[in-house]
């Protein structure tokens, strides 16, 4: 029987272990390891196991040998769709630092044998004081994930923040409170450890628009890069923008964007997506989709709030798209409401 070690990068989650030891007994922890040479020091045995400790282990049980052909190579199993998860190392094996940093291994032999899936990135819900935001925040019933909730955090970006210092991996899922998720929906989008752009990427899905049929990235369910969103740029008026340079539109619709529930909140949701579209503050936006899309806001939405809220914000973006200040506030929701009540309190 070859060692078995659980590895991280820092402190290992104490339930991870506790589980992790019960399935197997002999197995050791190896907390903030940085090389290779950390774990083979540790070693009695001519191969052994490594068990990063964002995996989950399947119902696999460590019973793989090596073939007397094959011991020089590095036995990597597959991890869900990725050949990026356990692996048998030689101990005889030398492997460079970036090697070990990357988990992409130039001598390896790749075992078509799914020995762990990774664990699932946490989902964070964002809501500010809506009405219909706790019966949405109920239907996300996903007991794989950790799921946390931030609510009433002013600011966008600073929610957004707060979302990310709660969660707890690299990547993590934000849900807008008006977001209905698709039944056939699944958080479950898989970035192979060794893709480093793609963990600095801002992924978002689509989202379907209850008023006027738009089918794009507005509200639709976001996957951030945890540190990155901490960190983000404050001074931008968009916040998706804000986080990264690499941006990924995926292909599906991850909800309905139900943003429509009362006068205010259709209104606030136009006005800041179409300001957003015409003072063009989206980096890499296309400046046909975009004319297009101010149209349909403007022409064709079914809700008359829908439509004022789109002309008002097109024309506040026109007129204020080089002053960054003025653009900002369509971030202050209580400065949004300001603008609602005036403007319809006159009617």
């Amino acid at each position: 029987m070859y060692d078995i070690f659980l590895v991280g990068k820092g402190t290992i989650d104490e339930d991870v272990w506790a589980t992790f030891k019960h399935r197997f007994p002999n197995a050791q922890k190896l907390e903030n390891v940085k090389s290779f040479e950390e774990v083979k020091s540790k070693s009695f045995t001519k191969f052994f196991w490594v068990v990063w400790d964002y995996l989950s282990v399947t119902d696999f049980n460590f019973d793989y040998r090596v073939l007397k052909w094959d011991e020089e190579y590095i036995h990597v199993f597959k991890n869900g769709n990725y050949f990026d998860g356990v692996c048998i190392f030689p101990k005889a094996a030398r492997v460079l630092q970036r090697e070990w940093d990357y988990r992409f291994f130039t001598k390896k032999k790749e075992i078509d044998i799914i020995a762990s899936v990774s664990r699932p990135f946490d989902i964070a819900f964002i809501s500010y004081h809506e009405s219909f935001a706790e019966e949405n925040y109920r239907r996300l019933n996903y007991p794989a994930h950790r799921i946390h909730r931030v609510n009433g955090v002013k600011g966008i970006h600073q929610a957004h923040i707060e979302a990310a210092k709660l969660c707890q991996t690299d990547m993590f899922y934000v849900v807008d409170a008006d977001a209905i998720i698709e039944s056939d929906f699944e958080f479950n989008y898989q970035i192979p450890y060794y893709d480093f752009n793609a963990k600095s990427t801002v992924h978002v899905w689509k989202s379907r628009n209850p008023v006027n049929g738009l089918e794009y990235g507005n509200g639709g369910v976001k996957l951030l890069p945890r540190q990155m969103t901490i960190d983000m740029d404050l001074s931008k008026p968009d916040m998706t923008t804000s986080i990264s340079k690499w941006f990924r539109p995926m292909p599906d619709v991850s909800n309905i964007n139900g943003f429509n529930t009362d006068p205010f909140n259709t209104w606030k949701s136009s006005f800041r997506e179409c300001c957003k579209l015409a003072s063009r503050v989206i980096d890499r936006q296309q400046e046909e989709e975009t004319k297009e899309r101010l149209r349909v806001w403007c022409e064709e939405s079914t809700d008359s709030y829908a439509i004022d809220g789109a002309i008002s914000g097109r024309e506040y973006g026109i007129t204020h798209k080089t002053n960054l200040e003025a653009l900002k506030k369509i971030n202050d929701f209580e400065w949004l409401k300001e603008q609602f009540d005036g403007r319809y309190s006159k009617n």
